[in-house]
């Protein structure tokens, strides 16, 4: 699977299937996106400030970013701009007042302002595009950002769990900003997209035909993005430019009247309001302004799916907008999303520029799954829901908060594919505290700052690229219901690589980057070796290798030495799973049989971890093996027999093998098998050390 450079729509990486990733930034709402060449060469479409070329991996890391940050200082839009000498201009973060953006709370949707966050900032001429609130009550609010280039600020705030999150992103441009809550107050920090968005292509030259994937047109992706943009800025600019109405020739103009449309999740029971906002063109400094409003039906039946309001909306002089409730009326029935309108008319002191508000009213039921039920380790603190069964996803900063419906992979792949996918992406996260499903329930009953939906669907049309999944990085510590996506079509419909797609996703949402090469240069690396010994990274490239596991960049060249493992268990809210069996002789437990089978099963949860079995024998031959998961195995595996006082009689670690197999014929007595993991080889060449050797393990074997 292959995973290369950035994205845009509020920012991605993208992954493609082969050795080569250019990076190409194509306009995607927000979000910029890296476009493989079909050339099978790097050609970048758009200048990046990365060049390094050395072998030398800490060196060359270390200069390379010095001339990323130095790029994108210089192509920053916000302190970079007014600060006084070039060290400020450099600096990737500085400290805002707690209360900035306190004022985005006090503007209801449709209505522009400008936001002031700091005296060392640009104040920003912002418009609300749209808010919604959460089941968890994180309100998620959208802001259109006026200028060249324009903007894109996605605010997710919950309160009640002391959650703050901002993120700036500017059409077609490198730079992106975060603003997160710190001792200081909010801390505004720079970033090079990629570092906030990734994506992924699947693509690999020569295999298109067999792979059943289309050839991808660059410049028609290209021109449908540019399209929509174009098409999205017109539709802004007719809202931003209607003009209250003048009467003859008069030199004062009447003040006009708008009503917005509005979205909601519809809910299982009771009711909830849904908000039109009515706009005022200007304000009115002495006359109190007014119009009649009422509810009709369209779709959407008053009295099932909404309750028949009217009434009069009043806009106080001075002021410039109104609300108008709704409740919406919560039911468990399957049904398509419904819409119903709201009716401006009979204007005092103001005419009407629009006159009516759409509502649309969004099912969040859906049809028993036809999903296999999965679960890895029920009960975990932290949950991946594989949601495999269709989607409708809304009021997130996917998308600038529009709604996302999208098909499952259920009738294109089978059940046993599905749980192949499952065994998969449960392998690479065995060794933690987070269990793996495809329950919805499961997912649900999690806290939500400790678990992500990786949505798998074959529709990607709404993102825009020929990307096979995206991800906003660190989200699955973000409340809400942020999802990360995996677009089946892309990857063929291949088990393995959706699996592969899958965890790399979830992955970028734990926090982890991309792991390349500094030398070739390479957005991911596609691993070395051949055979069970073929070792890849998971946040690489990991459809070529068998043997795929986390990484900290330890193969000659990395681009990327981030310790996977520390940051996975240390900055997601949980950690690796508690040990499950001893490893010594004196806490070993016995491995059961009948008849002189026996059998056991267990995790190499952490690096250098070991389990130690116990098995008696009344004397004679004795053989076991130890094998890695028999789907997607991630542990290289040793096995040895040991004494009663713990001296080894007999150990394999095959060198070009990561089963083992050991026998030994033994006189009466009790005896120990010591599973552990290993490496292999030169890890500058094609070897790697024992560092991701970690995962499930099953053990087989006779004694009499």
């Amino acid at each position: 699977m292959l995973f290369v450079g950035t994205s845009l729509t509020l920012g991605t990486r993208i992954m493609k299937k082969n050795h080569y990733i250019i990076p190409s930034a194509v306009l995607l709402g927000t979000l910029i996106a890296y476009q493989w060449n079909t050339q099978n060469k790097d050609q970048e479409l758009v200048s990046t400030p990365h060049q390094a070329s050395k072998p030398d991996r800490l060196s060359s890391s270390s200069s390379t970013a010095n001339l990323i940050d130095r790029s994108l200082a210089a192509k920053g839009m916000l302190w970079e701009t007014v600060a006084s000498n070039g060290r400020e201009r450099r600096s990737k973060s500085i400290n805002i007042a707690a209360d900035s953006f306190s004022a985005v709370s006090q503007h209801e949707v449709g209505t522009s302002f400008a936001l002031k966050l700091s005296p060392h900032v640009p104040t920003l001429q912002a418009s609300v595009a749209n808010r919604n609130t959460h089941s968890d009550g994180t309100i998620v609010t959208n802001l259109t950002i006026q200028g060249s280039p324009s903007g894109q600020l996605s605010i997710q705030e919950n309160a009640s769990m002391d959650f703050f999150l901002a993120q700036l992103y500017y059409e077609n441009h490198p730079v992106a900003y975060e603003f997160k809550k710190s001792s200081e107050g909010i801390t505004a920090t720079r970033h090079e997209l990629s570092e906030m968005i990734c994506s992924l292509l699947d693509y690999k030259a020569g295999e298109v035909a067999q792979m059943g994937l289309p050839p991808v047109d660059k410049e028609r992706g290209k021109k449908c993005d540019e399209a929509d943009a174009q098409a999205r800025a017109k539709a802004k600019k007719l809202i931003q430019e209607a003009k209250p109405t003048g009467g003859g020739t008069t030199t004062t103009t009447t003040p006009s009247l708008r009503i917005s449309d509005a979205t909601v999740t519809e809910g299982n029971s009771g009711t909830k309001n849904l908000a039109f906002t009515v706009t005022l063109s200007k304000s009115d400094r002495n006359k109190t302004i007014s119009a009649t409003y009422s509810t009709a039906n369209g779709t959407a039946t008053a009295g099932s799916d909404f309750t028949a309001t009217a009434g009069t909306v009043t806009i106080p002089a001075r002021a410039t907008t109104a609300t108008i409730l709704v409740p919406i009326i919560g039911d468990t029935t399957v049904e398509a999303n419904e819409t119903f309108a709201v009716n401006l008319s009979n204007p005092v002191n103001a005419t009407i520029s629009d006159a009516q508000g759409l509502g649309t009213i969004t099912n969040d039921d859906s049809a028993p799954s036809a999903v296999p039920v999965f679960n890895s380790l029920p009960g975990a603190v932290a949950v991946a829901y594989l949601d495999m069964d269709g989607q409708v996803v809304s009021g997130t900063s996917w998308a600038g908060g529009a709604t996302i419906t999208t098909r499952g992979v259920v009738g294109t792949l089978t059940n046993a594919q599905m749980i192949e996918i499952c065994n998969r992406v449960a392998e690479d996260y065995a060794p933690f505290q987070i269990n793996v499903t495809t329950q919805e329930s499961a997912y649900l009953a999690a806290p939500s700052n400790r678990r992500i939906r990786c949505i798998i669907t074959p529709d990607n049309e709404w993102y825009g690229t020929n990307a096979g999944g995206v991800a906003y990085l660190n989200s699955f510590t973000w409340t809400g219901d942020t999802p990360c996506w995996v677009f089946s079509d892309m990857l063929s419909n291949s088990p393995r690589y959706i699996a592969e797609a899958s965890s790399h996703e979830i992955g970028h949402t734990l926090s982890l980057a991309h792991d390349g090469r500094i030398s070739p240069a390479e957005g991911y690396y596609t691993g070395h070796g051949s055979g069970e010994v073929g070792w890849a990274p998971i946040m690489g490239v990991g459809y070529y290798k068998l043997l795929v596991q986390w990484s900290k960049g330890e193969y000659l060249s990395a681009n990327n030495t981030e310790n996977d493992l520390s940051k996975i268990t240390s900055l997601n809210g949980f950690g690796y799973r508690v040990d499950q069996q001893g490893n010594t002789t004196a806490t070993a437990a016995a491995i059961t049989g009948t008849s002189g089978a026996r059998s056991a099963k267990g995790i190499i949860e952490t690096t250098g971890d070991a389990d130690v079995f116990s098995f008696t024998t009344v004397g004679g031959a004795c053989s076991f093996s130890a094998s890695g998961d028999a789907t997607s195995q991630n542990v290289d595996v040793q096995l040895e027999i040991l004494d009663a006082s713990g001296a080894v009689i007999s150990s394999d670690n095959a060198d070009l093998l990561t089963d083992a197999s050991v026998s030994a014929t033994l006189s009466a007595g009790t005896y120990f098998l010591r599973v552990s993991s290993v490496g292999r080889g030169d890890i500058l060449a094609d070897g790697y050390s024992n560092y991701g050797s970690i995962g499930q393990y099953s053990i087989s074997g006779n004694a009499p």
